[in-house]
C-alpha cells in the first residue's frame, strides 16, 4: 500500500483512496510548494516567490554547483528511465542529463519560455528544484516544477532503480506525479553518491492573463 500525508486537501483525498501494490510511501513538507505550483501566476517571479515562502531560493547565477547539478539530474533521469530509455543504462543517462542540466543555467529569458533552478535546505538535506514556465501559444500558459526530494520530504522504498511514477490529478488542468527512487541501487549504477530519495513534478495550465 502506498499512502502520502501533508497534501492539500484535494489531493490528498484523492491519493489517499488509492491502492498500490508497492512499500509505503510518505510525503511531507511539500504541499505549500505544489499549491504555489499550480497557482495560475502570469509571471515566473510570481511562482518564484510564492516558492519562497516554503523556503525555496534561488540558485546563484553563473554555473550551477557540482551538488545541485548532481540533485537536478534525477528528474530528468527519472523521465526517462521510467519511459523509453532506447536501450541507454542508467550511467549513460545521468552523464547526459548533467549536461543538459548545467544547460539549463545558461539558458536565456524569452517571452515564450523562462527557467529557474532554486535549492532549500532542511536540516542536513539539500532539495532542488527546477521551474519551467512556458507560452507555447498567447492565449496559454504552463507551469512544470520537477523536484529532487531527500529522505525528509519524501520516504520511499523500491526494490527497482525506480517505482512507477504515482500521479495525482488534482483538476483536470493540474497534477502532480510522485517517484521514489532506490538510493542504493542508482549510487552503484553511476558510481556516485545519490542522495536524493524521490522526486516530484508538478503541472499545471490556463488561459494567459492569470493571477
Amino acid at each position: 500500500m502506498i499512502k502520502v500525508v501533508a497534501i492539500a486537501a484535494c489531493a490528498s483525498t484523492a491519493l489517499a483512496a488509492t491502492s498500490y501494490m508497492a512499500s509505503a510511501l510518505t510525503l511531507t513538507e511539500m504541499s505549500a510548494s505544489i499549491d504555489a505550483c499550480h497557482q495560475p501566476h502570469a509571471n515566473v517571479d510570481d511562482t518564484i516567490g510564492a516558492l519562497a515562502q516554503q523556503g525555496w531560493i534561488l540558485a546563484p547565477e553563473g554555473d550551477l554547483s557540482p551538488e545541485i547539478i548532481e540533485l537536478l539530474i534525477w528528474p530528468q533521469v527519472a523521465f526517462y528511465a521510467t519511459g523509453d530509455t532506447g536501450g541507454e543504462q542508467i550511467k549513460a543517462i545521468a552523464d547526459l542529463q548533467r549536461k543538459t542540466v548545467a544547460g539549463f543555467a545558461k539558458k536565456k529569458d524569452i517571452p515564450q519560455s523562462k527557467t529557474r533552478i532554486l535549492t532549500r535546505q532542511i536540516g542536513a538535506d539539500t532539495e532542488a528544484a527546477l521551474v519551467f514556465w512556458l507560452q507555447p501559444d498567447p492565449a496559454q500558459t504552463n507551469i512544470i516544477c520537477r523536484f529532487a526530494l531527500s529522505p525528509h520530504s519524501l520516504i520511499g522504498h523500491t526494490a527497482s532503480d525506480f517505482a512507477a511514477p504515482q500521479v495525482v490529478e488534482t483538476t483536470p488542468t493540474q497534477r502532480f506525479a510522485i517517484t521514489p527512487m532506490n538510493a542504493g541501487s542508482l549510487a552503484a549504477k553511476i558510481g556516485a553518491p545519490v542522495t536524493v530519495s524521490g522526486t516530484l513534478e508538478t503541472q499545471t495550465s490556463f488561459p494567459s492573463g492569470g493571477n
